[in-house]
């Protein structure tokens, strides 16, 4: 009803201020005396009136304190002079956040089509009649907009607040004056996706109307969900008139909405979610994993002997140690996995983008030495272990059913073996996992018993054949397995921070190998060394290369790091920080495996990447795969444009080394250049010093 009258053709809508100014006025009025709207605002209404009507308007000018609402009749003067009887109805307007008045508002109809009619008593009390109808919806139009629940927000054509009603002040605390005049203040644009009020505009000019879902902002800076519906009012000839928007508060609804989710999704007493909830970031997760290779581990843990602490200590006991392994669970997992209340003391964690099942038994027994510290239940200290179960998708099932029933089996498994440990639901990754455990002991002992070696592989100058530097390539020498190559204790070395110590000791053993050459006069031969993330992240690279190389007195100039992409990705700023005093101290940088990971022009320069070491897996397949060869060519090509040198890893055929020639690559390593072989063994490789 607000909107038709607004777009009445036959009246002029105006808002004056206490003064009797104009603060608004549409384009009825404009016509009606001859000048545009913009023309009438700031202008006292008294230069648009006849000399004779001044004293009728000034009335109930005076009057707005004492009256809401006055009719009255008045000639007014249009710009070419001539004089138009009309017929004024106005209404007391208030600001909304204290009550004063702040002006009147109204319609003015033309009477020249009545001139036939009585003229002044008989001919106003004639139009009050015949717009007594008119009044009424008038005032019951500005009853609904001052009285209404929903905010309710009234624009001109660009947009710009001309009203607001009491509901909008109380919502987003704003006063009138605050927001009159000013574009209106309905988006929070920062909480939409991009393009989100371009969409609703557009919708917008379409239809003249949208409503939905939308985020705003209180002038606190709060931020609150509302449901929110403009429409526009158009005038006879489809021009916009106005902009009406309407609003409520979601914020109670949305919080209802997500308690009354999360109870039906988690459990009450620890907040973890249920097993509904679980089943679903499962499927999710099994789907990840296909596209992404990768394993879903799923583990069942159930608390020893938990019925004793129940009956012992009661219930409420019980109740707090169910809290404390729930919290303590969610702090050794990652953000990315779930943790699970299966009901009783049973619980279920979902161990997500597992690259390889031996990367699982790490987890599990972290997990373990996490719950086994001791709590204080019901005044007293004590230490309680639990039997684990797992399952691993896609071995040991492809579905949720499937694998927590496994994961079930598993776990009676654990149980029977004595309880505090756990065990696979499949028979070789248990033997895998106690391999794994063997080894990472007998690591700890190879570093005390000094059982490791190097060996160095041969880096060929691809312009003329020549060896122009060695990799250091890790070997343990195990007493009791023999000789173990990288593949078999690297990734445990990683996985318990042994790795830290090892690079150490690759580094000193490195430099004084490299010292030696010089010394016999192999003065420009670059030796490689492979860096671990764990030293950038945990260990002192930087003290630990200066100290290798002052005990060695080798030339920094012919050591070469080399590091991985993901290095450079992660704690930029500290890695960065490393880098630069390693490069001060004359050091080269190399990336390896280049193009298996995160690879970004940015990070080369900034980081002042020297070489970088193409992946055997594109190099391998260069005769064969179209696709190998592209990524070799256009690494090649990069690295040329950047002035980076390039080596290509694991060449192991004339082919695959004519190949790389023609491409222009710098160097090359492979088997077919010869194998990692003891120091005494490259040294005879070796041209005679010069």
């Amino acid at each position: 009803m607000f909107r038709e009258l607004l777009a009445r053709p036959t009246d002029g809508f105006f808002v004056v201020d206490a003064q009797g100014c104009f603060i608004e006025a549409d384009d009825t009025l404009g016509q009606l005396l001859g000048c545009s709207p913009d023309a009438l605002i700031g202008r006292p209404t008294t230069d648009f009136v006849h000399p004779a009507s001044r004293a009728a308007l000034c009335q109930p000018i005076n009057c707005i304190s004492t009256s809401e609402r006055r009719n009255y009749r008045l000639e007014l003067l249009h710009q070419d002079g001539s004089v138009i009887p009309a017929l004024v109805n106005t209404i007391t307007t208030r600001n909304a956040a204290d009550g004063t008045i702040s002006g009147a508002a109204g319609f003015i109809t033309d009477l020249r089509d009545s001139r036939d009619k009585p003229p002044h008593a008989g001919y106003v009390t004639s139009d009050i009649e015949a717009t007594r109808h008119h009044h009424s919806q008038l005032q019951l139009a500005a009853t609904v907009f001052s009285e209404s629940r929903d905010a309710i927000l009234i624009t001109d054509s660009q947009r710009r607040v001309i009203s607001v009603n009491r509901a909008f002040t109380a919502l987003t605390g704003y006063s009138a004056d605050e927001v009159v005049g000013t574009e209106a203040p309905l988006i929070a644009a920062s909480h939409h996706a991009p393009g989100f009020l371009d969409q609703l505009l557009d919708e917008l000019a379409r239809t003249d109307h949208w409503n939905g879902e939308a985020w705003s902002r209180r002038r606190n800076g709060a931020i609150f969900p509302q449901w929110l519906s403009v429409s526009t009012v158009r005038d006879d000839q489809a021009g916009i008139l106005h902009y009406v928007a309407m609003f409520s508060d979601l914020s109670e609804r949305k919080a209802a909405e997500e308690r009354a989710d999360f109870l039906a999704r988690h459990d009450l007493l620890t907040r973890l979610p249920n097993r509904f909830l679980l089943r679903d970031r499962a499927e999710q997760a099994f789907a990840h994993a296909v596209r992404a290779e990768t394993r879903v581990a799923l583990l069942l843990l159930d608390l020893d002997h938990f019925k004793q602490i129940n009956d012992s200590l009661g219930h409420p006991a019980g109740d707090a140690l169910l809290q404390t392994f729930a919290d303590r669970l969610r702090s050794t997992t990652r953000d990315t996995d779930t943790v699970s209340r299966q009901g009783g003391d049973e619980f279920l964690v979902l161990l997500t983008d597992i690259r390889d099942s031996d990367d699982i038994a790490p987890i599990v027994e972290k997990i373990m030495h996490t719950l086994a510290r001791p709590c204080l239940l019901a005044g007293q200290e004590m230490s309680v272990s639990c039997s684990v179960g797992l399952a691993v998708h896609p071995e040991d099932g492809t579905d949720f059913d499937t694998l927590i029933r496994n994961a079930d089996a598993a776990m009676y498994n654990a149980k029977e073996a004595g309880r505090n440990t756990f065990r696979f639901y499949s028979q070789q990754m248990n033997e895998d996992a106690v391999q794994r455990l063997d080894i990472q002991n007998r690591l700890r002992r190879a570093l005390e018993r000094n059982e490791f070696v190097l060996h160095y592989q041969p880096l060929i100058d691809l312009g003329d054949s020549r060896i122009v530097g060695a990799e250091a390539l890790i070997r343990w020498n195990c007493p009791d397995l023999g000789m173990q190559p990288p593949g078999v204790f690297i990734p445990v070395a990683e996985d318990s921070g042994l790795i830290v110590e090892i690079g150490e000791w690759v580094l000193r053993e490195a430099c004084r190998q490299a010292r030696a050459w010089q010394d016999v006069g192999h003065r420009d031969l670059v030796l490689a060394v492979n860096l671990s993330p764990l030293q950038f992240a945990r260990g002192n690279l930087v003290e630990t290369v200066r100290q290798a190389l002052a005990d060695s007195d080798a030339n920094p100039a012919l050591l070469e790091l080399e590091i991985t992409e993901n290095v450079l990705v992660k704690d930029t700023e500290q890695v960065l920080a490393t880098v630069r005093q390693l490069h001060a101290m004359g050091l080269r940088l190399a990336i390896d495996d280049f193009g298996t990971g995160y690879s970004s022009l940015a990070y080369l320069r900034r980081f002042a990447v020297e070489k970088l070491k193409i992946d055997q897996s594109f190099v391998r397949d260069l005769p064969t795969d179209p696709d190998a060869g592209a990524i070799v060519r256009a690494v090649i090509q990069m690295a040329k444009s950047l002035k980076i040198a390039v080596l290509a890893e694991g060449v192991e055929t004339a082919d695959i080394a004519h190949d790389l020639r023609l491409l222009g690559c710098d160097y090359a390593q492979g088997y077919y250049f010869g194998r990692p072989m003891p120091a005494d063994a490259f040294a005879e490789r070796l041209p005679p010093p010069r």
